[in-house]
């Protein structure tokens, strides 16, 4: 009997064991996966802040060229007399490279004159941007075209490859057509057919959020800060003229259109004035990304500013 209460005891012994050991594994995982759950956190709240603190920057450039662009007809003399390089952040689609906190980082600085205005756009102007932005297949584009104006306009008939508000019904999903004007250029996503990659942009297309906005302008483009791929918009115009056109504003703003003259032969020149002109913005976007992930569309901090001056 002893024998027995010694075997029972023992088997008792190693299943407290086993269950204590089962306790202090499951304490030990959770613990440190709430710790790299902080970590993460963490990481995410910094490369918030810093993206943040980057378009705080980006902004203050903004106003600082603002405040000093007439120095800019006098760059050279300027430099030669203070010795120094003139650095002013003028409104342009590419980036400008910082370092905050031991980041690189890129901001762009670039006016919503930039953009064509979302609401009023002509259809053929919609389908052309629609390509450009990745929807080769005309099926597919022009269910896209066609939803976006079942959701703008105030009626509840279908275009031919449109959506209204029984369609988003029948998908399951909260909402129906808006049937008002786009106030952001985010609402674009709840529109069908309209994919992250389509209005974020990707595998070398623009987004939708590179060529749109409300604050934008019906006709004439402002060419500093328009998407390269704006320019490819207008039809013939050559790769390697829209290529000289990016290098030349990435190194000095472009003040008038007749200093391209040496970059765009003469067939081409008057279809560029036709779509592009210089123009100031009532608003602007401060964009922020590290500078190791600028080529990913998806990783920009957009903030948008009202310009409230007209200097």
């Amino acid at each position: 009997m002893k024998r027995n209460n010694k075997g029972f005891a023992l088997i008792a012994v190693l299943w407290i064991s086993l269950l204590l050991g089962i306790l202090a594994l499951n304490y030990a995982t959770t613990a440190r996966l709430n710790a790299e759950a902080a970590r993460n956190r963490r990481l995410g709240a910094e490369h918030d802040y810093l993206l943040r603190s980057a378009v705080t920057k980006g902004y203050h450039e903004y106003l600082k060229y603002r405040a000093n662009r007439a120095l800019l007809a006098k760059k050279e003399e300027i430099e030669e007399l203070s010795e120094q390089p003139l650095v002013l952040w003028y409104p342009r689609y590419e980036p400008w490279e910082c370092e905050i906190e031991g980041v690189k980082v890129g901001i762009k600085i670039a006016g919503e004159a930039g953009k064509f205005k979302l609401n009023g756009l002509k259809v053929e102007r919609w389908r052309k941007i629609v390509e450009v932005c990745g929807v080769v297949d005309e099926e597919a584009r022009d269910g896209i075209v066609d939803s976006v104006l079942d959701w703008v306009d105030g009626d509840s008939l279908h275009r031919l490859n449109g959506a209204e508000s029984d369609y988003y019904e029948e998908q399951g999903l909260e909402y129906g057509c808006k049937n008002r004007e786009i106030d952001v250029v985010n609402e674009l996503l709840l529109i069908k057919g309209v994919t992250f990659s389509i209005y974020a942009g990707g595998e070398g297309h623009p987004g939708l959020v590179d060529l749109l906005s409300p604050y934008g302008r019906d006709d004439r483009l402002d060419i500093n800060s328009c998407a390269p791929a704006a320019l490819a918009l207008v039809e013939d115009l050559p790769e390697d003229v829209i290529a000289d056109i990016i290098v030349f504003r990435a190194a000095t703003p472009i003040t008038k259109l007749s200093e391209l003259n040496e970059l765009v032969p003469p067939e081409y020149f008057s279809l560029l004035n036709q779509f592009f002109t210089v123009a100031d913005s009532e608003y602007v976007t401060i964009s922020a990304s590290e500078a190791s992930r600028t080529g990913e569309p998806g990783n920009w901090y957009r903030q948008v500013f009202a310009v409230n001056d007209k200097k």
